[in-house]
C-alpha cells in the first residue's frame, strides 16, 4: 500500500490543471515539498490532503483534512479561487510561505484568520567556506524575469574591474514542458550573458550545484521587480555567506532583514537602476570591511538557524498534529 507521502505526490503529479509538472520541476516550491517530505516523518500526513498552490475545488477531499500550501502571488491564476467563499468554506487551512503573503491574501480575498497559518520557507544548513580574495563575484541565481535584464544593464554600466558576474538563469528550471513554451522569450537575455565581458553563463544547474557555486561567491545582485512571496534563492545566499543587494519589492524585506542592503522599489526603472547601481557599489568597495566581515558572520549563523530544516521541521509537526485534534 501506498505511503501517505506517495499518495500525495501521486495527486500532485497527475493534476494537469498545475502549469508545471511537478516531477520536472525544481521550482522553489517544489523543492520545498521534497524537503518538508524528507523532514518531517510519514505519520504526520495521515488523514491529511496537501494541496501545493493549486485553488482547484476539484482537489478538494471530503473525508480529509484539506490543507493548501501557499506559496504564489495573489495576482497567479491558480490563486483566484481563494476569493471564492465557496471554495475557502470547505478548505480546513492555509499554509502560507511568508507573513508578506498572508496579509496581502487578507486583503485582496478576506481569507479567514482562523483557516490562516504562516510557516515560512527553509533551506538545508550550508556550511561555511572562506571565499576568495583574489577578485569581488557576483551571482544571480533565479528565472530571468525577475530582474536579470536590469542586472545586466546596471552591471555593463559600472565595468568594474576585478569584478565579475555569474548568472544561473533559465527557464528549464520548471521542466521540459515550461521550457518549450517560454524559453524563446529570454533567448537574447541569455544570449546577453554569453556575450558579455566578465558575465559568465551557467545557465541551468541543479540546486546542489548552485550551493557549492555560492560558497565561493561573494554578493548576490538581485534588483527584484517581482514580487517574490518568500525567496529561497536569497535565503541560500545569505547562509552561503553573501552580501544581498536587492530591492524591497514583494517578501524580500521580510526574509532578508536585518541583514540585506535595500533599495526601494521603484516602476521606472531608469530611477530603479541608478540607485540600484549605487547600492551595489558600495557593496562592493565595503565588502572585505572588518565591520561587514562581522555583521556576515552574523548572517551565516542567524540564518542557517533561524531559516534550517531542523527549526522548520518541527513547525509542521506541530501544526499538523493540532489540525487533528
Amino acid at each position: 500500500s501506498l505511503t501517505e507521502k506517495e499518495r500525495i505526490l501521486n495527486k500532485i503529479e497527475s493534476d494537469t490543471s498545475r502549469p508545471v509538472l511537478f516531477s520536472e520541476s525544481h521550482g522553489g516550491s517544489e523543492n520545498q515539498l521534497r524537503l518538508l517530505f524528507k523532514h518531517v516523518p510519514d505519520e504526520y500526513f495521515k488523514e491529511i490532503n496537501l494541496i501545493l498552490n493549486n485553488a482547484n475545488p476539484n482537489l478538494l477531499e471530503k473525508d480529509k483534512i484539506n490543507v493548501l500550501w501557499m506559496h504564489h502571488f495573489v495576482n497567479q491564476k491558480e490563486a483566484q479561487n481563494l476569493g471564492s467563499k465557496e471554495f475557502v468554506d470547505q478548505l480546513d487551512y492555509i499554509v502560507f510561505n511568508s507573513h508578506w503573503n498572508f496579509e496581502k491574501f487578507q486583503y485582496q480575498f478576506k481569507v479567514p484568520e482562523n483557516k490562516s497559518i504562516v510557516i515560512r520557507n527553509a533551506i538545508e544548513k550550508i556550511e561555511h567556506h572562506k571565499k576568495p580574495k583574489d577578485k569581488i563575484s557576483l551571482i544571480y541565481h533565479t528565472t530571468p524575469w525577475r530582474g536579470l535584464e536590469n542586472l545586466l544593464k546596471i552591471f555593463k554600466k559600472m565595468d568594474l574591474k576585478n569584478v565579475e558576474l555569474n548568472v544561473c538563469s533559465s527557464t528549464k528550471i520548471y521542466g521540459k514542458k515550461f521550457s518549450d513554451e517560454h524559453d524563446q522569450k529570454y533567448k537574447s537575455i541569455f544570449d546577453d550573458c554569453k556575450n558579455s565581458n566578465n558575465i559568465n553563463y551557467y545557465g541551468y544547474l541543479d540546486n546542489a550545484k548552485i550551493i557549492e557555486l555560492l560558497k565561493k561567491m561573494h554578493i548576490y545582485s538581485f534588483p527584484s521587480i517581482w514580487p517574490e512571496t518568500s525567496c529561497i534563492s536569497a535565503i541560500e545566499s545569505m547562509a552561503a555567506g553573501c552580501n544581498i543587494v536587492t530591492t524591497s519589492l514583494g517578501a524580500l524585506y521580510e526574509t532578508c532583514t536585518p541583514f540585506g542592503k535595500f533599495v526601494t522599489f521603484d516602476g521606472n526603472f531608469y530611477n530603479l537602476d541608478d540607485k540600484f547601481q549605487i547600492k551595489l557599489k558600495e557593496c562592493i568597495e565595503n565588502y572585505w570591511s572588518n565591520e561587514n566581515q562581522e555583521l556576515l558572520k552574523l548572517q551565516i549563523e542567524t540564518i542557517n538557524r533561524t531559516y534550517s530544516w531542523e527549526t522548520r521541521s518541527k513547525d509542521w509537526i506541530d501544526f499538523l498534529k493540532s489540525v487533528k485534534k
